[in-house]
């Protein structure tokens, strides 16, 4: 794992556990058991970034009517983590229920079985997928609209693609879909990276939404609608507003030496209009979000960095290590993402090149 040098804060190292009975805020900083044989890193890192979200977690606890399915009912199980996290006065807590409604709910895949280890995106947008059926399971997931609904409500991207030649003006019919995570190639990414640096250009720190659509864009070339002849580029435009983002970061190998320049990319402040090639709604042009939660993957094990809203600080989450950080947050190699919300302004300084 390389760990990157991001906050300007005397001291060193990962300090200051988390001691039982100390009431930091209501968002109390507990960790999650993951006992041999479990695997359930994954699980826990994606339940810790839920939980750091403000304005998920308040909004998950108004909320009580749902359809419930028992055994495999996800949003009970999120529900009683929750309670614990907020009641209980033990440092650790297990995550058994959570883990036994994943593995009932999708034993016919074969995904998310007890002892296995699993993706942690992918787990993070099925569970909020799950509570989106749980609240609203009569509506197909693209096209819920209902307020109630705090999957679309707080994390939905509404998009749609198109194909417009800017040689005849032909253009393809829109494809509207929602995302979730906006995945983004790290390869693609380091083209960019490469790009910017190759003209003697300086990455401003206003540049990430940019340089991640870039990256999006690379080599998705087709052939225009009309068949003059032009490769055209697609174009994706936000049509919503969110209020919490996720950039999930794929990893073309295991093994990778781009580790650098990834970094070199990385800022804690993304603008919507930025990210995407178009932003019809007037409140996502003017919106900065905010860099506060991080999930990576290193030696096939997950953990989570989110920032703590009442403490004002960066904590470290480790399964049922739970530590206040002060100098490190690492990026990954395989799948790990970033967490935007247009709530918070944590106080952090990414340089522009600083590994250790």
């Amino acid at each position: 794992m390389a760990w990157v040098k991001m906050f300007k804060k005397p001291g060193g190292g990962l300090k200051k556990s988390y001691q039982p009975g100390s009431m930091l805020s209501l968002a109390l900083t507990k960790g999650l058991l993951n006992e041999p044989g479990q695997n359930s890193c994954f699980l826990n890192s994606a339940v810790q970034v839920l939980w750091q979200l403000d304005i998920f977690r308040r909004s998950l606890r108004q909320l009580s009517g749902h359809f419930c399915l028992g055994d495999a009912c996800i949003f009970c199980a999120l529900k009683s983590i929750f309670s614990q996290f907020q009641q209980s006065r033990e440092r650790v807590l297990p995550s058994d229920s959570l883990r036994n409604a994943l593995a009932e709910t999708f034993k016919d895949e074969q995904r998310f079985q007890l002892g296995l280890m699993d993706d942690a995106a992918e787990c993070f947008e099925n569970i909020l997928e799950r509570i989106h059926l749980h609240i609203v399971s009569d509506t197909a997931s693209d096209a819920c609209s209902s307020k109630s609904c705090i999957t679309h409500q707080k994390f939905a991207m509404m998009l749609y693609e198109q194909f417009v030649c800017r040689c005849c003006g032909a253009s393809s019919d829109p494809h509207p879909f929602t995302e979730l995570v906006h995945y983004v190639s790290t390869t693609a990414l380091c083209q960019q990276v490469d790009r910017i640096m190759g003209k003697n250009e300086r990455l401003r720190s206003d540049m990430f939404g940019e340089l991640l659509q870039a990256a999006n864009n690379t080599g998705d070339l087709r052939s225009c609608p009309s068949n003059c002849g032009q490769s055209i580029k697609i174009r994706r435009v936000l049509m919503n507003c969110p209020e919490i983002v996720t950039i999930g970061f794929v990893w073309d190998a295991e093994q990778s030496d781009l580790t650098d320049d990834v970094i070199r990319s990385l800022a804690p402040r993304l603008n919507l209009s930025g990210l995407f090639n178009r932003v019809t709604d007037e409140n996502a042009k003017r919106s900065e979000l905010h860099l506060v939660g991080m999930i990576c993957f290193s030696s096939k094990h997950y953990s989570a960095f989110a920032y703590h809203t009442k403490s004002s600080k960066w904590m470290f989450f480790d399964d049922a290590t739970v530590k206040e950080v002060r100098n490190y947050i690492p990026t990954s190699r395989g799948h790990c993402f970033l967490q935007f919300d247009r709530h918070k302004i944590p106080d952090v300084v990414l340089p522009q090149h600083s590994v250790k």
